[in-house]
């Protein structure tokens, strides 16, 4: 199948704004920054709803969200991540448990504890399939998780997590990190 034009322009549209919105963050221009990334999702919509220019743009705007503390407007374009993840690449894919995992801190950060439970728990059940327990991502996962328990008052489930899996052998850092599928 051939490319049209339409689709040609488009992409070479979209990779100047990618670039712009990239070079702007970088630079630390975030309202710069998420004008391109806006401008690059907008041509990316005309690619398909599993292209990889809208995937990039997605996480692209999402992660400048996220910078800026905009969660209400990062959640939305994280769920829509998440499903085009779990579409494409299956529900147990380490790249889901990334968004899965990227939401819950992006809610745990928001004060919206349920949603971000609901996230951490797929992104640990996902990462338990995949990596050692010893893993750093997986520590501070769960260490992020239970930061959320105590925050909660469940400060017993907690400590059983902490005494069960040694979360909290590293900090937790507000990550920003939003890759997967780069």
């Amino acid at each position: 199948m051939h490319e049209s034009d339409r689709q040609r322009e488009a992409r070479k549209r979209w990779e100047i704004y990618k670039t712009a919105g990239q070079q702007a963050y970088l630079q630390n221009q975030l309202v710069q920054s998420e004008l391109s990334w806006l401008s690059s999702l907008e041509e990316a919509e005309s690619l398909g709803e599993s292209s990889q220019q809208l995937v990039v743009s997605l996480e692209g705007l999402s992660e400048i969200y996220w910078a800026q503390s905009k969660y209400a407007m990062a959640a939305p374009l994280c769920r829509r991540l998440l499903r085009i993840y779990e579409n494409t690449l299956g529900t147990d894919h380490m790249d889901v448990a990334v968004i899965a995992n990227n939401l819950a801190m992006l809610y745990h950060s928001w004060k919206k504890h349920e949603d971000a439970e609901r996230f951490y728990r797929q992104a640990i059940a996902i990462k338990q399939q995949h990596l050692p327990e010893s893993h750093p991502d997986l520590v501070n996962l769960l260490a992020s998780y239970a930061r959320l328990l105590y925050e909660t008052n469940r400060t017993e489930e907690a400590e059983l997590l902490k005494a069960n899996t040694g979360a909290f052998a590293q900090t937790w850092k507000r990550s920003g990190s939003w890759t997967a599928m780069k």
